[in-house]
């Protein structure tokens, strides 16, 4: 072999050792996470489906609160179904509250993007939108039943 020939091999080498090294750094991070919340919303969607079986659920999605919940939307009303089994299912009729719209009026009284929109429920079913202007994020928050502002924080990254 020459010697060109050995620094190519040794270079590939090299190369795949860094992607199997990153690869499991990210299994062991990344992935555990999001096998842990899948694993979280295929648990309430049991839960839900055992308690409630003439559910239809459209989306499913995990929301931290004090308490950690997951979200299932459906056509007409949300269920907010606890991580925890001792604390009850809570359903909310959402056909009252137009959550696009309190979502464009946030993100025009805070300005930026829109980064996401979403219901959740933290003691009382709301309604969270995340935007960002340059390196600041601003989470608003609002009552489902009512579209009613209940409060607004602003993480900043300092240069």
């Amino acid at each position: 072999m020459t010697r060109k020939t050995k620094v190519v091999i040794a270079f590939i080498t090299a190369l795949i050792g860094v992607v199997i090294v990153f690869s499991g750094i990210y299994w062991f991070t990344v992935g555990h996470t999001e096998r842990t919340k899948e694993k979280m919303i295929e648990e309430a969607r049991e839960r839900l489906v055992d308690e409630q079986p003439s559910v239809s659920i459209e989306r499913a999605e995990l929301f931290n609160g004090t308490e950690p919940y997951v979200v299932f939307e459906e056509t007409d009303r949300v269920q907010f179904v606890p991580v925890d089994d001792k604390l009850p299912i809570e359903t909310r009729d959402i056909a009252t509250v137009d959550s696009e719209q309190i979502c464009a009026d946030s993100v025009a009284e805070t300005g930026g993007t829109l980064v996401s929109c979403k219901y959740g429920f933290d003691e009382r079913a709301l309604i969270e939108v995340v935007t960002k202007a340059g390196t600041s994020y601003t989470y608003s928050y609002y009552t489902l039943q009512a579209g009613e502002f209940i409060r607004r924080v602003q993480l900043t990254d300092s240069p």
